[in-house]
């Protein structure tokens, strides 16, 4: 009886610590989880606005009253993105974030890359106030090509 006991203890120990690890590894910081939630919001509202742009550029004759204040979107925003990205918010959160690890092992080539889009947001902004058609296609291809390039090194695919 002590035999089983024991047996009985040790495997209810044995099942409870693979349990608890299993559960924290899955247990994200409120922190990442708010870094994670914030980013993937401020992404999504970053893409919707850039497709209407884009949409509204691809007609030939945008609407300026559409693309100004969509531009300014993505302008505040962008400036934002980096804030959203603190370490322990990658991939080791458990978290579902298509945010490579390398973000965090070669964080100078990522900061760059945010603030060339910070910088080509910046650009769209400007030449949607103006209303310029040449100037804004011109800042929404090199805005898409910031996307892109940061997407294509750090993003993982889906």
């Amino acid at each position: 009886m002590t035999f089983g006991f024991r047996a009985f203890a040790a495997l209810s120990m044995t099942l409870f610590a693979g349990s608890y690890a299993a559960y924290s590894a899955y247990a994200a910081s409120p922190a990442a989880t708010n870094a994670v939630n914030a980013r993937k919001a401020n992404y999504k509202e970053i893409g919707g606005a850039f497709k209407t742009i884009n949409d509204e550029i691809k007609t030939g004759a945008p609407d300026k009253n559409t693309v100004r204040p969509l531009a300014d979107v993505i302008a505040r925003r962008s400036a934002l993105q980096l804030k959203f990205f603190p370490r322990g918010s990658g991939p080791e959160s458990g978290l579902k974030t298509r945010a490579k690890a390398e973000i965090w092992k070669d964080n100078a080539t990522f900061t760059k890359l945010q603030n060339d889009m910070v910088g080509a947001a910046n650009q769209l902004a400007a030449a949607a106030a103006k209303g310029d058609v040449a100037a804004m296609t011109s800042a929404r291809n090199a805005l898409g090509g910031t996307c892109k390039s940061c997407h294509d090194r750090f993003r993982v695919p889906g």
